[in-house]
């Protein structure tokens, strides 16, 4: 029977595994003199057909960029195609065994007759060769002799194309890589020219990855990193691996890594790649910052316990001194008459003012917070002043209450360090304005 003069393409593209396919199944179209002729793929696990290429068909268009999937309905077919013979259905969609639900591409061609042929390489079945016929035809054992022939070459093209589609998966699989990576990566040639670029390195050069290629290496370095640090370290030609940290003029720092690759076919390339370590050195820095604190506080643990000790004998002994002069009304007086109770409270006041000192250098470089309590201003302003003053002078001058503002509201403050903060400040002034006033006193009284 004469095959019809329709088919699905022609191409004048250069030969590739797919073409190939085409080839084949117009070539067994010719000479079988068949209608339809295809070549499909067979995946047992899913119990799915692949329909990779066609010749004659009209209602189906099948090409490499057009494969078409359909389950596999009839059990007698795929039982045929597992073992490899060559099997003649006849009758499709006429006779019970054969319903055309079974075979729902070649019963919308219209076939009626179909030879198919598994195609198997090493052993493992890859899909079927297969030629069908509108109206009844007579297979001749020539037929099938031939029909098996040409299923060993299908076999063979069918498997390359297979090879060619997992390299080429592959090689998608490793693009998308490429690009996910969040390091950047460049790659020049023994040119310097940049010939391949990942979309981390492009954004920061605010460009696109096909504009990066072609541009020369030291360009892209200082989009990078700035042309001072292009300068500097391209400045001689760097043959073997390098590692080296770059700051940017916005203070960012990475570590850059160039090493040379030895390519299979082609000249020589070189990898640049590159990683923001900014966070990871403040990190670095932060923790060698706690290890020295950490080194301060055992320093200060231990002279704040020997400070406290001796602290604690003259609180001790200042409070039992001031327990004596009560105890006497003649030694009190004598004592009021010298100011010595204020002395003595003034030497406990102080002392446990430097327990509070060494106190708060362990809350330091323990990184605890200061503790803000409601502070009287007046109080501790007025004993600044009586500080001063007995400073100044111990017997001439006395306290002045003029001297500090009255009634000065109470304020959250670190009690602690304001008053050390205050009584310095105070203290200077009170000191200066006491030592002025006697100096003039005294000249009048000469």
């Amino acid at each position: 029977m004469a095959a019809p003069a329709e088919g699905n393409r022609t191409t004048s593209q250069p030969e590739s595994a797919s073409s190939t396919l085409q080839t084949i199944v117009d070539l067994v179209r010719r000479i079988m003199r068949a209608d339809v002729t295809s070549v499909a793929s067979l995946s047992l696990p899913d119990k799915t057909i692949e329909w990779k290429v066609a010749s004659g068909f009209r209602s189906h268009v099948i090409d490499a960029e057009h494969p078409l999937v359909r389950p596999i309905t009839n059990k007698v077919a795929l039982s045929s195609i597992i073992n490899g013979a060559v099997t003649i259905l006849e009758g499709i969609g006429t006779r019970a065994e054969l319903p055309a639900a079974d075979f729902p591409v070649h019963a919308a061609e219209g076939i009626r007759d179909l030879a198919f042929v598994s195609l198997k390489v090493r052993g493992e079945t890859l899909g079927a060769l297969l030629a069908g016929y509108r109206s009844r035809h007579h297979f001749t054992d020539d037929e099938k002799q031939l029909l098996q022939d040409l299923a060993e070459m299908t076999a063979v093209a069918l498997d390359n194309a297979r090879l060619r589609e997992s390299a080429q998966r592959g090689e998608r699989i490793w693009e998308q890589t490429f690009d996910a990576i969040g390091e950047g990566i460049l790659v020049h040639d023994k040119q310097m020219q940049i010939v391949r670029c990942n979309v981390h390195a492009a954004e920061m050069m605010e460009m696109q990855p096909a504009e990066v290629i072609g541009l020369p290496f030291n360009e892209a370095f200082a989009r990078l990193f700035g042309k001072r640090a292009a300068a500097y370290y391209l400045a001689e030609s760097r043959a073997a691996a390098s590692v080296f940290e770059v700051e940017t003029e916005e203070g960012r720092r990475y570590l850059v890594s160039m090493f040379p690759l030895e390519q299979a076919e082609g000249s020589p390339v070189s990898v640049v790649t590159w990683t923001d370590v900014t966070k990871v050195l403040e990190m670095q820095e932060q923790l060698s910052r706690s290890r020295r604190l950490a080194s301060v506080g055992e320093l200060a643990a231990g002279v704040a316990h020997e400070i406290n000790n001796p602290l604690a004998a003259i609180t001790t002994c200042a409070e039992a001194t001031m327990r004596d002069i009560r105890e006497s009304s003649e030694t009190q007086a004598l004592a009021e008459a010298h100011q010595w109770p204020y002395y003595l409270e003034e030497i406990v006041r102080q002392a446990l003012r430097c327990k509070e000192i060494t106190r708060g250098l362990l809350d330091l470089t323990r990184q605890r917070q200061a503790n803000r309590a409601m502070c009287d201003i007046n109080a501790i302003a007025a004993q600044c002043a009586k500080v001063a003053l007995q400073r100044a002078k111990r017997q001439k001058s006395k306290s002045n209450s003029t001297v500090i503002p009255e009634k000065w509201p109470l304020m959250p403050q670190c009690c602690d360090r304001f008053w050390t903060i205050f009584s310095t400040t105070q203290l200077t002034r009170s000191v200066t304005a006491a030592r002025s006033a006697f100096q003039q006193e005294e000249m009048v009284i000469g």
